[in-house]
């Protein structure tokens, strides 16, 4: 179910893993780029009470930067509303761009330097291997990247 689209960005639920999608498809900052998000984390914050595995997947492969400012608004909105509604993981498939591994590696180290942070995030090389990670209980193990 598409959520949000434009020629930016698509956000949508996916129930069968079940998990929310951001996919960049061109360079975003400021509310354009902060809007996507908002969309997603509402959608998130109502349907988590009857899905509560629902995850996150960022398809960020054609992600190509983000901005310091926006990756602190991600990590001081997004984060604290997923915090106090109870979401766990957060995927992120990496794209070849080097400014947008960057920018996700930034993002991860706020989000883990938190003592308040809840999150289990982790990067796959495939979209496959994301949904996987999303789907199974964490006995289960995905072959995963670091970043």
């Amino acid at each position: 179910m598409v959520l949000l689209q434009d020629n930016s960005v698509k956000v949508e639920f996916d129930s069968s893993v079940p998990c929310i999608i951001w996919t960049p498809i061109e360079y975003m900052e400021g509310e354009k780029f902060r809007d996507p998000f908002s969309v997603g984390i509402n959608f998130m914050e109502t349907k988590i009470k009857e899905l509560p595995n629902l995850g996150w997947l960022n398809d960020a492969r054609k992600l190509k930067s983000v901005k310091i400012d926006d990756t602190k608004w991600l990590n001081q909105n997004v984060n604290d509303r997923a915090y106090k509604f109870g979401a766990k993981k957060v995927a992120f498939v990496l794209p070849e761009n080097i400014f947008g591994k960057m920018a996700i590696k930034l993002y991860v180290e706020f989000t883990n330097k938190r003592s308040d942070n809840k999150l289990e995030i982790k990067a796959f090389n495939t979209i496959d291997k994301a949904r996987l990670w999303l789907k199974s209980p964490n006995t289960i193990s995905v072959e995963e990247v670091k970043l």
